[in-house]
């Protein structure tokens, strides 16, 4: 079941491909780097990556075979579980121990990650070994401590968790954990002395870009946690009952529900996880199906064999259920969203290699895969985690500005320094991530930053598509980099886009003048051009052409403008006109004006 559901879910996740960059630049000679020539630990799992390398060294499908290991490290996750089921439940409870491996190995979310690329499996099968480790004080434990550490940072944490459980087990100096602690940490001294004199840090980059430690991330982690127990958790079932026998648990058992509540906590103080599908949980699914099977044999522990043996069954089966039922719209919804996501940000980079043959650079919000595509160029993570200045010198964030990202860290100021030739939004046109809402209260990027674009087909309707948006520096960055638009113009224009995108013009209209009104002159140029663009929607064809035209007098490099204005010439049989916004077009998007000029005639045919 857990292999079928690996395959039915088998994506790559974005962020396996900053890895798989630093892999790349390593094998191609430019060092362990994600800009060649800049030292930056952007990557959480230092093992992982460096078993690529010697993957990649042997000339290996380094791609491949990650994704190929980590099924393995998914499908080793499920075989511990069974036997650290054993030691909770006995073996003269065998069945309890085969119902609780096999609701994690029904598990969608554990299939979902196993294959992605990244180390998270490869974590969880190393955690939940190290707690069966622990429990059979065996002194292994000390190698998959070492291991935990290099995959992960959290390694560290696992290893504290497990010092914790002893100190509360033993109620005495715990001498196992501590002897397994330190020889760990001497067996990490040269993964640690590396990374100090090779990036300066021996916290990756990541640690600074994602940490904040305030009420939002907080509330981040109680959201987080709470959509875990009602996906996995029976709403804390395994916790909760427990709790109430802890008394008359075994030493096993005592340490698994200890081993989960401590985990727990420590994901709600940190605030979950921006990536979606439960994936700091994996290293708990074990732990937390055991207790709630635990839960559920309370009740019928004195019924002789044969009877708790068909409870069982009985029960197990509705739990099965709903282990696929509740998580799985939610496991779906963000697989497929995954996959097109890659899917579309391959295609960028693709298309922007293709209709550029500089040594051109970008800034993006999301650099996994777009990255990779681009090797040799630099690529500017607007987030921060492969970038220490806006990692660690963050600017404050911004009084009124709302946002549903829990990435909250930029530097607009240093990034507009940088000047990079090209500036993406995660969503097109749209600002939606807070460093790239507060591009929009400098001058200097709606001054200088012009869009390109790319038609991007329909997966199954070629001929249908969107434009894939990048901003492309067109003017020099001149000036002092301050702030001169206000909060509200930005909230206001976003919340228009937003309408936009739902086809509501109207209310995109009366957001456009809204922004309008609380922007200082002049107005931001696609500010005015998604305003036309409404209006047209709208049937207010004349007005919308007037200020389209006016548009283009003041600022020739919007080329949106000229294709609607191209299509409306055609459509009045003004080939004048149509002549000198083809000269545009041809100018600015060279690469688009073939599509624009077929469907333009496919729209006048239609008219006919």
């Amino acid at each position: 079941m857990f292999t079928w559901l690996c395959n039915k879910l088998n994506v790559t996740q974005d962020d396996a491909f900053i890895s798989y960059r630093y892999v790349a630049n390593y094998l191609n000679g430019d060092g362990l780097v994600f800009n060649i020539g800049e030292r930056i630990e952007g990557i959480t799992n230092f093992a992982w990556t460096m078993l690529l390398i010697f993957l990649g060294t042997l000339g290996l499908d380094f791609i491949g075979l990650s994704k190929f290991i980590g099924f393995l490290m998914g499908c080793g996750t499920v075989a511990v579980t069974y036997y650290l089921a054993l030691r909770v439940f006995g073996e003269d409870d065998r069945l309890f121990a085969a119902a609780a491996t096999f609701l994690v190995g029904m598990n969608q979310s554990l299939a979902h990650w196993s294959p992605a690329g990244l180390e998270t499996a490869a974590f969880s099968f190393l955690a939940v070994l190290s707690l069966y480790l622990y429990l059979r004080r065996s002194w292994m434990l000390i190698f998959t401590l070492v291991m935990a550490v290099g995959a992960r940072p959290e390694g560290a944490v696992l290893t504290g968790i497990l010092i914790v459980i002893e100190v509360i087990e033993q109620r005495q100096l715990p001498r196992f954990t501590l002897i397994c602690a330190v020889a760990a940490f001497v067996l990490s001294l040269p993964f640690v002395g590396f990374k100090l004199a090779y990036y300066g840090s021996i916290l990756p980059n990541p640690f600074y870009a994602k940490t904040s430690f305030d009420l939002d991330q907080l509330s981040n982690g109680v959201e987080y946690v709470v959509r875990f127990f009602k996906h996995y958790g029976f709403y804390g079932l395994g916790l909760i009952v427990p709790l109430l026998f802890l008394d008359r648990l075994n030493r096993a058992a005592r340490a698994v529900w200890l081993y989960l509540l401590i985990y727990v906590v420590y994901i709600l103080v940190i605030g979950g996880d921006v990536l979606k599908v439960h994936r700091f949980f994996l290293p708990l699914f074990g732990a937390n199906a055991i207790l709630i099977l635990l839960a559920l044999r309370f009740p019928v522990r004195k019924l002789i064999q044969i009877r708790r043996t068909l409870v069982l069954a009985i029960v197990v089966i509705p739990l099965v259920a709903l282990t696929w039922i509740l998580p799985k719209d939610w496991v779906d919804k963000y697989n497929s969203s995954e996959r097109a996501f890659t899917h579309k940000m391959k295609f960028k980079a693709e298309r922007m290699l293709e209709s550029d043959s500089t040594n051109f650079s970008v800034a993006v919000a999301t650099i996994g895969i777009f990255g990779y595509e681009l090797l040799g160029h630099e690529i500017i993570d607007l987030l921060g985690l492969t970038d220490s200045t806006i990692a660690r010198y963050s600017e404050e964030p911004i009084p009124g500005m709302e946002t549903t990202w829990k990435e909250q860290k930029h530097n607009t100021k240093y990034l507009l320094t940088r000047a990079p030739d090209y500036i993406m939004f995660s969503t097109g046109i749209k600002p939606s991530a807070p460093a790239e809402r507060a591009l929009l209260l400098y001058r200097q990027f709606m001054d200088s930053y012009r869009t390109v674009g790319w038609f991007y087909p329909h997966p199954s309707f070629p001929e249908r598509g969107v434009i894939s948006i990048a901003f492309k520096r067109r003017h020099p960055i001149v000036g002092d980099i301050v702030p001169v638009y206000p909060v509200e113009y930005v909230q206001e224009y976003k919340l228009a886009l937003d309408a936009h995108t739902k086809s509501d013009h109207k209310t995109a209209i009366r957001h456009y003048n809204r922004a309008m009104r609380a922007s200082p002159r002049p107005y931001y140029a696609y500010l005015i051009y998604q305003r036309c663009f409404s209006q047209m929607m709208e049937g207010q064809i004349m007005e919308s052409m007037a200020a389209l035209n006016v548009l283009v007098q003041m600022d020739s490099t919007v080329f949106e403008a000229h294709m609607d204005l191209y299509r409306l010439a055609r459509a009045m049989n003004d080939s004048a006109k149509a002549a000198t916004h083809e000269r545009w077009l041809k100018e600015l998007v060279p690469w688009y004006w073939p599509r624009v000029y077929r469907r333009t005639e496919e729209l006048l045919k239609q008219r006919r």
